[in-house]
């Protein structure tokens, strides 16, 4: 039986509701926030999005600045940047708007605004100084679930890797859940972001430091996006599939601060770093494969998130395992993800290193179920390699 015990941290403030973004003005006067700087990439300036979080802002009578150039995969020399700016506009208040990166940028704002300290002490092991600007995440994509987690995950270009800050004075003091900044969302993207969330849910789910209530959200989110991941990549418009993937987001991004993510991750962040492959891309592409090794070793949970997909063992001859591993390269199939690395210049030659960074993560491999050898993680690489479109 699993220790009934577990030490959960979460933002200060969670809304979800459809339209909820209209109330940012209200919001900001609530928590006497009078100077704001808000936080987005060039894809959510070109969408329109910014534009209309800016003037709700405006429109509410408070002091507004952008910051609209942040990189969709931050590397240290970014970060650095940005905060550069922040601090010279010296807000009270830090609106992050879009994907994983862009709230990880603005979680980092909000203990390093009044500080000096630059993100690679912080990487190297620093003491997160205190949270002293208020926060707020407002997510535009379903998957990272960074608007839930005390993580954030910055590119060291210089190591070749990425590294994690992981305090819970990154957590956000707001999170505006509206499902609404998600409709317009590629269908590529959504594809993405959403494989991302469930291998966030499922990894957890089978942590070693999974707990009774990091599996019971785990379960959830893996339900929702089982039923809705579909609905949301092919019609995007649908209010009903994108609530539903946008709290699996939030809720499996709570797992990750409850119990962890593992080897998955453990060997997307190399790709990531190396290809500039989607982060979601190279989890969704890894999951099968990786899967084969830890399904195997906790049959019971096994049958639970098979049952999340439809499986029912009254009505099959095949086990659960059998029926999940199928139904993931299924899924990727029906959203359209590719699974060959060779098709983002992976090598051959490449893999001594991808093996060597998956396998020295120890944060994300010692959490997984099974112990996985550097000759199995260079299987795994191997089979990814050996695909085709």
């Amino acid at each position: 039986m699993m220790k009934l015990e577990f030490d959960v941290s979460t933002s200060g403030r969670t809304i979800l509701s459809q339209g909820a973004v209209q109330n940012l003005g209200l919001y900001l006067s609530e928590y006497n926030c009078r100077s704001i700087v808000v936080l987005m990439d060039t894809g959510i300036q070109a969408s329109g999005i910014g534009d209309r979080i800016v003037n709700i802002i405006t429109g509410s009578g408070l002091s507004c600045s952008t910051i609209t150039d942040l990189a969709r995969e931050p590397g240290v020399p970014d970060v650095d940047a940005v905060m550069e700016q922040v601090r010279a506009a010296d807000p009270d208040c830090v609106v992050a708007v879009g994907g994983g990166s862009v709230l990880d940028v603005g979680k980092l704002c909000g203990v390093l605004t009044r500080t000096d300290k630059g993100i690679l002490d912080l990487l190297d092991g620093e003491v997160v100084p205190e949270h002293t600007t208020f926060t707020i995440a407002i997510p535009t994509t379903a998957g990272t679930g960074s608007e839930s987690t005390k993580n954030a995950i910055i590119a060291i270009p210089s190591r070749n890797s990425k590294g994690a800050v992981v305090n819970e004075r990154l957590l956000p003091d707001l999170v505006i859940l509206d499902p609404e900044l998600t409709l317009s969302l590629p269908a590529s993207i959504s594809a993405t972001t959403g494989m991302d969330a469930l291998c966030h849910a499922m990894e957890c789910y089978l942590s070693k430091k999974a707990n009774t209530y990091s599996d019971l959200l785990a379960l959830d989110a893996m339900t929702r996006i089982a039923r809705s991941i579909r609905k949301a990549v092919n019609i995007g418009t649908d209010v009903e599939a994108r609530s539903d993937m946008l709290l699996a987001s939030y809720f499996a991004g709570m797992c990750i601060t409850l119990s962890g993510t593992n080897a998955v991750h453990a060997m997307s962040y190399p790709l990531g770093v190396r290809y500039h492959i989607p982060h979601g891309q190279s989890n969704a592409m890894l999951l099968p494969y990786v899967m084969e090794y830890n399904l195997s070793a906790m049959p019971e949970k096994t049958q639970n998130i098979a049952a999340c997909f439809g499986y029912d063992e009254t009505n099959t001859e095949k086990t659960a395992e059998t029926y999940l591993i199928k139904e993931l390269h299924t899924l990727l199939q029906d959203v359209n993800i590719g699974t060959s690395l060779s098709a983002f210049g992976a090598r051959y030659t490449d893999l001594e290193e991808l093996v060597n960074s998956a396998f020295t993560n120890r944060r994300l491999m010692d959490n997984n179920p099974v112990a996985l050898s550097e000759e199995q993680i260079g299987d795994i690489y191997l089979r990814l390699l050996g695909s085709q479109e």
